[in-house]
């Protein structure tokens, strides 16, 4: 309009672009590279996520928001959170989409892992400041805590305090070496970042009288002691 300054038009426009940009919806966030979700709700700073997805690991159902900052050097870093609530344990972390590829950031969460080993009880695989980061479809860093934790006994196999490890990337894999107390007991999860995965369980020494027992769980015999195999898809 005649007479009016132009500072005032232009702050007028920045105010307007401003207001556009602080309802986009989340949905705008959630897709594409490595970051997927059956329904998204909500604006880009504050919404829920439903089943949402980072890469092949399946997080769930979620409260979500961008952060500001990242978004002025060119990284999309979105927060992630859900309380603990029945029959769903809590999780928190983030993601981070940059040139090239995208992270997870200190992720602290469980997940089963009963169908990957069945018929054997391993039971959930906590994550503790987890990190990893991949570049062009490669592992090159990873950091944190793991711990796997079983939901019963294996005749020859004493592992009741669980399994842990520090991830770490290995020839363009994640790889979750775990160990256990006796360091006779090892478990390693090799995953790529297409879902597969390839999962291994090695029992060191002669078990003697369970060995048969152990052959009807899937172990097999091999020098130096017993292997249970198993590779899928996330």
């Amino acid at each position: 309009m005649k007479g009016v300054p132009r500072r005032i038009w232009i702050a007028g426009a920045a105010l307007l672009l401003l207001a556009i940009i602080a309802f986009i919806p989340l949905r705008v966030a959630v897709g594409g590279q490595a970051v997927s979700a059956r329904k998204v709700d909500g604006i880009i700073w504050a919404g829920s996520v439903r089943d949402l997805r980072i890469a092949s690991l399946a997080i769930g159902d979620v409260n979500a928001g961008l952060r500001f900052w990242p978004l002025l050097i060119g990284r999309a870093t979105m927060d992630f959170e859900r309380g603990d609530a029945a029959f769903s344990a809590g999780i928190r972390g983030s993601v981070t989409r940059r040139g090239g590829g995208y992270s997870i950031n200190n992720l602290n969460a469980a997940f089963p892992l009963s169908q990957i080993f069945s018929p054997l009880p391993f039971e959930n695989l906590a994550l503790q400041d987890f990190s990893a980061r991949f570049h062009y479809g490669r592992c090159v860093e990873a950091s944190g805590s793991i711990r796997l934790s079983l939901g019963g006994s294996i005749p020859g196999i004493d592992v009741t305090n669980g399994l842990i490890g520090k991830p770490r990337c290995d020839r363009g894999d994640l790889l979750l070496p775990l160990i256990s107390q006796s360091a006779m007991e090892h478990v390693d999860i090799r995953i790529k970042t297409d879902g597969s995965y390839n999962a291994t369980v090695f029992l060191e020494g002669d078990r003697g009288e369970y060995a048969p027992m152990l052959g009807l769980s899937g172990f097999r015999s091999i020098a130096g002691g017993y292997r249970f195999a198993r590779k899928g898809r996330l």
